[in-house]
């Protein structure tokens, strides 16, 4: 059997006047991907387009560039600098054409605040790859600069089910991708952390974004006719693949116990990131920020890094995989690299024994506290355009089974996490939101023409 290789595009079915927006078009993008005798290479799947920052009720764009040089201007407005255009997808949702669902992952750009730095190195986002394909530059005073003007985008979707094996589209009865987009005011934010005298993006009726010339594309094996006859004749088959479930917690003491039926048959990772949950949908703040838990400073602006004890993984009560506790209390008073945490965290998301590109570096590391008043607020580093912003990507999580690939049962046995910190004295925890994702495997099973998803 012979084969061609070719590039297929596919238009939004709801393309509309072609502007993708929450606040000035369509707040959902959704791409029908036909049933056909062809297999898709899903990694090679990209969602392109352009994006435009625009100012309220005038339309305009920001004046980043008048306060390039800058340490803490009043007037920039920017996304993160390390998800990029990940951010603006609330919601990823892949189905087939007949509405049985594949995968769906909720809080998406949360969760690609943890995926995207962790398999990105500072130079990959400085010499222009992570640019390219997210939109991320990883320096803040080089994201606000970009942000002046519109710029394109081809972002890929960091989803097991197309991230895995290729996919026979007439099996899998062809696919739709439903994107939901998140609030302008969780994808945008000003510099008021560093300056409280930042009010950028707030006025006349607040800083939003807009999507244009959206299409996806692909990369797609197709067979001769003999070969695509027997596709089409096909109805039976077996595809396996890994999924992310998203779940959300939100902390409020020093010694905080999370328990979730996550009901996941193949648990293969745990991955979590923490954000103070007053930031989420706010101008003021990166609602991206992966960080440690915060206190108030004497201004009441919360800054101050709150020092993380231990962090404990159960099931059923029991301590799994792990038969300790993940102790950071010497590290992080010390003010050196949290080693074991950040080896358990970075296991969770990639095979430790083999990184090779991450953000985290000691200048992220060591900005660890010495003290409950360290402040965590960072320097834009303007003198040097090859090192990254001095800050945090703190992430908790643990790996279940990098050897088999096929994850701990967790039907019917909860997941348990406990989080204990070290509180300044005179000082309360504020609410923070802890946004967990459970990878775990599922298993499609197509028989005479009917489909069952298996967790």
């Amino acid at each position: 059997m012979t084969t061609t290789r070719e590039v297929i595009q596919i238009n939004p079915t709801n393309l509309g006047d072609g502007s993708f927006s929450d606040r000035n078009g369509l707040n959902q993008i959704i791409f029908e991907i036909p049933q056909m005798p062809k297999i898709m290479n899903g990694k090679s799947l990209r969602v392109s387009g352009k994006f435009t920052l625009r100012q309220g009720a005038t339309a305009s764009s920001p004046t980043n560039g008048t306060n390039f040089f800058s340490e803490t201007p009043t007037g920039d407005v920017m996304i993160d600098g390390r998800t990029g255009l990940s951010s603006v997808i609330e919601t990823l949702s892949i189905q087939n054409l007949e509405g049985a669902t594949y995968s769906t992952i909720k809080q998406y750009n949360r969760l690609c605040a943890s995926l995207v730095p962790m398999n990105e190195s500072i130079a990959s986002y400085l010499n222009g790859g992570v640019d390219t394909l997210y939109g991320g530059l990883g320096k803040d005073v080089s994201t606000a600069k970009k942000c002046d003007k519109p710029y394109d985008f081809a972002l890929p979707i960091l989803d097991g089910f197309l991230q895995g094996q290729p996919v026979d589209l007439q099996l899998v009865k062809g696919l739709r991708v439903v994107i939901t987009l998140a609030p302008s005011n969780f994808v945008i934010h000003n510099n008021k952390w560093r300056n409280t005298a930042s009010t950028a993006g707030r006025d006349n009726g607040g800083a939003y974004y807009e999507l244009s010339d959206v299409l996806c594309y692909f990369e797609a094996e197709s067979p001769d006719a003999d070969g695509q006859e027997a596709m089409m004749m096909n109805r039976n088959g077996v595809l396996e693949y890994n999924t992310y479930s998203s779940f959300y917690n939100v902390l409020q003491s020093n010694d905080h116990n999370i328990t979730l039926n996550i009901n996941t048959g193949r648990t293969i990772a745990t991955i979590g990131n923490i954000v103070p949950s007053s930031w989420l949908n706010n101008y003021n703040y990166n609602s991206s920020q992966t960080l440690q838990l915060l206190s108030e400073n004497a201004g009441d602006v919360l800054e101050n890094r709150v020092q993380m004890d231990e962090i404990t993984f159960t099931k059923g009560g029991l301590r799994i995989p792990l038969d300790f506790e993940i102790v950071s209390r010497e590290t992080q008073s010390e003010g050196v690299a949290d080693s074991f945490k950040n080896w358990e965290s970075i296991n969770a998301i990639r095979p430790s024994w083999n990184v090779s590109n991450m953000v985290k570096s000691l200048r992220t590391e060591l900005s660890n506290p010495l003290s409950n008043t360290t402040p965590a607020r960072f320097s834009r580093q303007r003198p040097s355009m090859t090192e990254e912003d001095n800050r945090q990507q703190y992430n908790i999580g643990v790996n279940y089974d990098h050897i088999t690939d096929n994850g701990m049962n967790f039907k019917g046995t909860p997941l348990g996490i406990r989080i204990q910190s070290t509180l300044p004295a005179g000082k309360s925890i504020k609410p923070h939101s802890i946004f967990l994702y459970i990878l775990h495997k599922n298993t499609i099973v197509f028989q005479d023409g009917m489909v069952n998803i298996i967790n």
